[in-house]
This record gives structure tokens, sequence and C-alpha cells, in this order.
């Protein structure tokens, strides 16, 4: 069995050189689960609000599920939505599973819920919460479609005890000037300013209005500025960026993806951590090892280093830190905390303006 040690090597080399090199089995670092698509903010980007979605994975799948990939080594628990804290179960479920293998279990919120949960959350063994905010209170709340939800979402943070925090900041036209003012609230509050950047290629756009959020080519020098002067991000990734937002042809690196992350939806599907392809198993008929370790899982992944995809952001900093060899990033990648200003902690995905 390949060890976590040249794991990562051997993707990079299987990105770099030839995928022949590739390990011979996904061994992810980190899994997405949707325990619930539903959402009850309504933002201008996507249209998930609009559907009431029926959640197929039962408590007791989920509790097996969260066990699964604790027993196969994966590192970090992401759970994500529509919004998270929707599930009534979601303490019990963290409760019952076992959660020691895990160096994180994140919960990525759109806030609602926080003021109203956040005893709970306190005594559970979530790590962080990551809340997504798009702009100062008038923006934020008109971006997300409910009044209040800026106040709720700071206020929420600031009743969690002994748990990382992160804002969450979707770099967009209609907050372009303000992401100054919102690393200055993020450093107040002490929290981590995390960003993510709007992909046209992703389904839970249909219906969205996604253009009225596209950058032009003036917001698009003010987001450049803010990455490359507040948020210190490397020059790679400023120009990746930049170019991406002003329709410009882009070197698009290998996609790690299929590698480094698993995502499993609230009906059970198994994606090679892109929303675009086709999901490659469901965790109610089989275990997720013995997806992960499928040649269909396996071909998808390989295809995607290749680009034979119909193109997506999603973790885009992880194939762009792995394209230019960027060691601090594979040191998230493996789990681990890092030190630096709260507002220089900061994760580049791609985002569907959800939770």
């Amino acid at each position: 069995m390949l060890s976590r040690t040249s794991y990562l090597p051997r993707v990079w080399l299987g990105s770099k050189v030839s995928t022949r090199f590739l390990p011979s089995a996904s061994r992810p670092l980190a899994a997405h689960i949707k325990l619930t698509e539903n959402c009850q903010a309504k933002c201008i980007s996507c249209d998930y609000w609009k559907t009431r979605w029926h959640d197929a994975m039962d408590t007791e799948r989920a509790i097996g599920l969260v066990n699964e990939i604790g027993a196969l080594g994966i590192g970090t628990l992401r759970l994500t939505g529509g919004e998270p804290f929707l599930r009534k179960d979601i303490f019990e479920v963290l409760q019952r599973a076992d959660t020691s293998h895990f160096k994180q279990i994140i919960v990525q919120t759109n806030g609602l819920l926080l003021k109203k949960l956040h005893t709970s959350i306190n005594a559970s063994p979530i790590s962080k919460i990551a809340v997504s905010i798009d702009g100062l209170k008038e923006t934020n709340d008109r971006i997300r479609g409910i009044r209040g939800y800026f106040d709720l979402g700071i206020e929420g943070m600031q009743l969690l005890r002994n748990k990382e925090l992160a804002i969450s900041v979707t770099l967009n036209r209609i907050s372009a000037e303000e992401l100054e003012e919102i690393a200055t609230i993020a450093e107040g509050l002490g929290v981590a300013l995390e960003f993510n950047i709007l992909s046209g290629s992703l389904p839970f756009f249909d219906g969205g209005d996604i253009d009225a959020m596209w950058p032009e080519r003036g917001d698009v020098v003010k987001i450049t500025k803010f990455l490359r002067d507040t948020l210190k991000r490397p020059a790679y990734e400023v120009d990746y960026i930049t170019r991406y937002y002003n329709r410009e042809v882009v070197a698009e690196p290998p996609c790690v993806l299929g590698f480094t992350q698993v995502f499993v939806l609230s009906n059970g599907d198994v994606l090679t951590g892109c929303y675009p392809l086709k999901p490659v198993g469901n965790i109610l008929r089989d275990s997720l090892g013995t997806i992960l370790g499928s040649d269909a899982y396996m071909r998808q992944a390989s295809a995607m280093i290749r680009r034979e995809c119909p193109g997506c952001t999603c973790g885009v900093e992880t194939s762009l830190a792995m394209k230019h060899g960027v060691s601090s990033a594979l040191f998230q990648l493996r789990g681990r905390k890092q030190t630096g200003k709260s507002n220089g902690m900061v994760q580049l995905e791609a985002t569907a303006g959800r939770p």
C-alpha cells in the first residue's frame, strides 16, 4: 500500500511528468459531505434555495460514512451544503461517529443559525467554522437575499468558543470596493479571511444571475490589488485570477482534485472532487472505500489531470500550487495548522454563492 509520505509526490509527478506516475488508487486528503442540499438564503448567484431537496442519506448512513472517512485515513472532514446546519441531526451524527481520526472538521455555513445553535456548536468536535459573507452589511444582504444576514453571521461568530473562524468572501463585482474593509473587520474579530472565485460552469448557477456578480475590468483592478497588496498572495495565483476574471485565455493547471478531495452529495452520489462531471458511485449502494478504489473513480481522476473535463475552477488553488511546487500548499493539504495574520490565511476555491 502506498504510504502517505509518497502519495503527494506521486500525484505531483503524475500531473507534471506523466499520468503513469500517478498513485494506483486515490487516497484523498479531504472529504466534503453535503448532508443536505437545502438552504434558507436566497443568493442572487444560485438557485438552490428555489428547490426543496430530499436528503436521501439518513442519520445512520451519515454516521457510517463519517466513520468510513476516518478509517480511510482522510484527515479533513468538511461539511457543506446547502446549509449544513439545516440538518437537524448534524450534532447527533458528529457525536455518535468516531471523529477522533480527523485533524480538522470544518463547517462551511451561511451563518444564519450560528446564534441559535452556538451552544451545540461549541460542545461539538467541529474545529473550524467558515462563514460566507460577500460584502459589507447592505451589500452582503443584497447578494445573499436575506435582510439581517450580515449581522447574524458576525454576531454568531462572536458567540463561538475554541473554534478556528473564518470569513469566506466571494470575489465579485458588487463588493469589489469593500474588500479592504472586510479584511479590517476580519482582523478586528480575530478571524481568518478566505476568498472564493466564481465559476460559470457549475450546476448550482443554473437559474442564478452570475453575470450580476462577474467583475468588470475596473473591479478586477481592485481585486488584483487586494490580493497582491493586502493578502500577499503569490504572483502566479494573482495572475490566474486576474486573467480569469478578465475572460482572457488562461493556462489551466492539471486538475489534481480527484486525488486530493472527494465529494459526497446528500443523495449519496460520489464525485471526484468535481461538480460538472458525473458521479462515479453512490455510498447508498457501496462503501466509500470501494468507490475510491474503483476503476471508474481512477479513470475519471486521471482524466481530470489531463483536463478531459468540461472545465471549472473547483479547487484550482490546489492545482495551481501543485503545478508550481509550493510546499506550503501541500502543508495545508495534509490538514495541519499554519500560523499567520488572520487576513492572510486564505482559501481559494470555486464557489456557487453557497451556503
